[in-house]
């Protein structure tokens, strides 16, 4: 059979690129200098063949340039102006995506390639090597591909196709017609069947777990479409209101979980003028002053095979989860336990019989709701405590517990099913473990010693049942990375045993992208290193062995300069703590160099271990280590953390023993300048450090809680939608004690309190769209110095949320710009700068243009 309406062009793959577009306007000026770049690892092909990898200028957040590159003889062809081709990544070389808005076809193999015009939808099968396409003609059709272009073979085609919809494993297809008819098209011979005619456009479609079936939510009424019976159940959900919050999900069974909402006639007559907040209320949320109503909650579960509806109980304050596990829910209520002493309450969740409508056993309280039910739909796997380091597994049928203990999920990664739902895999005390539910033993898969100090990263070549559980695929590898100090080893699990693959001591990622970035066998893995002097390299595991993908281009000379001191100093609890000092370009042991000190916490905001370019876009918040060194600064990052005496107070301690540390190390740093800067809570500790010591002569505080009392302790969140004071007596500030229990802990502990006795020249900034942390704290400290006329800047971005982004690269270009300029201002005595010069003088006074 023919290809009908394909436009052949056997043209060699070159004769397609497209150079990339010009910059148009300021905003893409930012990324359109090619002298620092950064790779990254964008998809892996099946078979893992080829790679896709993508190069972007400056922190572009788009790539200025995409690479497929053969993984074995490392051949690179740059298809930049291909997109839209992530899904649709095959075996054998065979691609399919978008140049511009026709679709392309192409083999990398053979380097051969077609387009085919006016198509508006595609999808691809990678087993069946098929393509789907749907044109704006409304023709639809299936084509066989093949890496020879000239093979690919028709198999069907349809005429005035409305919508097609394809299964997410791409096994099942169901197409929609102008006249509404709903038909299934049988994907091994291409035979087509009706299943049902349409009344009405389709609201929701939603595909059950084995992705034999679907539900269609259409004209008040739920079809449950099994495609292996033809049989269809159909549900009227039609209420005297419109319905809201419908929720549709499939147990492992294919049976269907519903629930949802509608208003009933009864109105709240004075919701349209008056808003009650109560002191014993559980949900605190400011009203929008509409009609309101009182609702009503529906719940059901439909259980396919016997085509019948059981209906459960449920109300604002009694909801269920379903995790998957044919038969059983978990009922939960919300408000319960809700104290607003976190941001997710804790709630107790029960295993709840649907046939015998009630509870059978109770479960955990946690936080949130990860629970992972085993392949088989037999056992259920979840945490039984808030910090997540004790997890319990339930035997469905007798209801027995075993619980075992875990690393804590920062530090590794929750714990695993494996795919015959016989073992769960977990990370505890620096090892990797195994729990055999048969025979109940442990076994230890690595055994690194306590004293090696080896913490086990994410697993990765997972596979998973989406929206339930993660779980190792049955006779395929899997592997992590365990760091012991300095040293980051890739492992590989196989055939029940670990093999270290590779070894570095530069930063190591085997994160996944939002594509694969392995083979389907699991025998290809890409993965990357990089330092704060090695820009991104991305290199593959294939068969079990390591080569170099690609490498940055960046010229060496650019920063092969670079230097960093690593150390430890202690607070004056003795508690042990890292400091990292970046030296400045042209370091000179004979001249003294101002120092920038970054702070945050234990975990530092900007990683130690990455390359960072000399570019303002580079920035993080107003901060770049490498931009400051270039400027000839010593670059200081330093862990703190929260003692009893408080953030701010504990901040002081940290950083002043990290500085004189550093003092120790290089004496080429000038002690008489030094500058501070943080950004969120580090520019809340930026704010304590600058009021309650005198040691920096300059600081940056961006986004900081600098009004800890009012501007935090007692302050509603509507980012949140809570009262904030869990921030201040948990979370990170970890004030331990309400401010009723110890009122002067607060007080030593707030900037703004404080300002007063500033002899730091502070720089101010927020944006204006910031509801995580109030924007209004910026503006109450400004007004705190100026009242005492201390030397203070304020900047208020616009557009900003509470962060700088890509999305607004003008605003992240701007703030690095003047965070330089304040520096330089106040520690090399640069006093030309005339937006600083013209604002500090309170001999003088200013008009802002702005």
């Amino acid at each position: 059979m023919k290809i009908k309406l394909i436009i052949y062009i056997s043209i060699i793959l070159s004769t397609l690129f497209i150079k990339e577009s010009s910059a148009q306007g300021k905003k893409n000026d930012l990324f359109n200098d090619p002298t620092w770049s950064s790779l990254s690892p964008a998809a892996l092909s099946p078979d893992g063949q080829w790679a896709v990898v993508s190069k972007k200028y400056n922190k572009n957040p788009r790539p200025n340039k995409t690479y497929f590159i053969n993984t074995t003889t490392k051949e690179k062809k740059d298809f930049t102006h291909f997109s839209n081709f992530y899904k649709s990544f095959l075996n054998k070389g065979i691609v399919v995506g978008n140049i511009k808005k026709d679709l392309a076809i192409f083999s990398l193999n053979q380097n051969d390639s077609l387009l085919i015009k006016e198509v508006a939808k595609f999808d691809t099968n990678a087993e069946l090597n098929l393509l789907f396409s749907l044109k704006n003609n409304s023709e639809f059709t299936i084509t066989k591909l093949s890496d020879n272009l000239k093979k690919l073979k028709t198999e069907l085609s349809l005429q005035a196709i409305d919508k097609y919809y394809l299964s997410p494993n791409s096994n099942k297809l169901v197409v929609i017609t102008k006249k509404k008819e709903l038909i299934q098209i049988n994907l091994k011979d291409f035979t087509s069947n009706k299943i049902t005619d349409l009344k009405d456009n389709i609201k929701t479609l939603k595909w059950n777990i084995n992705q034999d079936g679907f539900v269609i939510h259409i004209d008040n009424k739920l079809h449950i479409i099994d495609l292996n019976s033809n049989k269809i159940g159909v549900i009227d959900i039609t209420e005297d209101k419109d319905i809201e919050n419908l929720k549709l999900s499939f147990f492992l069974n294919n049976d269907l979980f519903v629930s949802y909402q509608f208003n009933s006639d009864k109105i709240i007559p004075e919701s349209e003028y008056l808003d009650i907040w109560q002191g014993n209320s559980r949900q605190l949320l400011p009203s929008d002053f509409k009609t309101k109503y009182k609702k009503t909650y529906k719940a059901f579960v439909y259980k396919n095979k016997q085509d019948a509806i059981t209906s459960l109980e449920r109300r604002i304050d009694k909801d269920y989860l379903n995790i998957g596990i044919p038969g059983y829910l978990l009922s939960y209520n919300y408000f319960k336990d809700i104290d607003f002493d976190t941001y997710f309450p804790p709630i107790e969740y029960s295993l709840y019989d649907i046939d015998k409508q009630k509870n059978v056993i109770s479960l955990s309280m946690t936080s949130q709701s990860p629970f992972y039910p085993s392949i088989d739909g037999k056992h259920i796997l979840y945490p039984v405590n808030y910090t997540k380091d004790k997890w319990e597994v339930l035997n469905i049928k007798t209801l027995e517990k075993h619980s075992f203990d875990t690393d804590n999920l920062t530090k590794g990664f929750s714990p695993m099913w494996s795919q015959d739902s016989k073992t769960i895999f977990y990370a505890y005390n620096g090892n990797l473990h195994s729990y055999n539910l048969e025979n109940r033993k442990t076994i230890n898969l690595t055994q690194f010693k306590k004293t090696d100090k080896v913490h086990i990263g994410r697993l990765t070549n997972k596979e998973s049942i989406p929206s339930y559980a993660f779980y190792i695929g049955a006779n395929k590898p899997f592997y992590f990375i365990a760091t012991q100090e300095n040293n980051k080893t890739i492992y590989m699990f196989d055939k029940q045993k670990i093999k270290p693959i590779y070894t570095t001591r530069t930063n190591l990622s085997l994160t996944p992208t939002s594509n694969k970035t392995f083979s389907n066998d699991h025998n290809t893995v890409l993965f990357t290193i990089e330092d704060y002097n090695l820009p991104t390299k991305i290199l593959a595991i294939k068969n079990k062995k390591v080569n170099t993908l690609i490498e940055s281009d960046i010229n060496k000379d650019l920063y092969k300069w670079r230097k960093r001191v690593d150390f430890t100093f202690t607070d004056k609890f003795n508690k042990s703590l890292n400091g990292y000092l970046f030296y400045p370009k042209n370091y000179d042991p004979k001249k003294k160099y101002p120092m920038i000190v970054q702070v945050y916490d234990l975990k530092l905001v900007s990683d130690p271990d990455v390359f960072s370019i000399p570019v303002h876009i580079d920035s993080d918040s107003g901060f770049n280590s490498s931009l400051l060194t270039e400027n000839e600064y010593f670059v200081l990052s330093a862990q703190t953390y929260v003692t009893e005496e408080g953030p701010g107070v504990s901040a002081v301690d940290c950083v002043t023993n990290a500085v004189n540390k550093s003092l120790e190390i290089e004496p080429t740093i000038d002690k008489d300048n030094l500058g501070l800067i943080g950004h969120s809570f580090g520019g809340y500790k930026s704010s304590a450090v600058s009021v309650l010591t005198d040691i920096f002569k300059a600081s940056v505080s961006g986004a900081g809680v600098h009004d800890f009392i009012g501007g935090m302790m007692f302050r509603y969140s509507y980012y949140r939608r809570m009262p904030d004071w869990f921030m201040a007596e948990k979370s990170q500030s970890n004030m331990m004690v309400r401010f009723s229990e110890d009122p002067q802990k607060y007080y030593n502990n707030s900037p703004i309190l404080n300002a007063y006795k500033t002899k730091t020249a502070m720089l101010l900034f927020t944006g204006l769209q910031d509801n995580n942390v109030d924007w209004e704290n910026t503006r109450k400290m400004f007004i705190a110095l100026k009242r005492e006329q201390k030397p203070v800047i304020a900047l208020f971005y616009k557009n900003v949320n509470h962060g700088f982004s890509l999305s607004t690269p003008m605003e992240k270009n701007d703030i690095s710009k003047r965070v330089l300029d304040w520096f330089d201002y106040h520690l090399k005595n640069k006093k030309n700068i005339p937006w600083i010069k013209k604002g500090l003088d309170y001999n003088k006074y200013s008009i802002s243009p702005l």
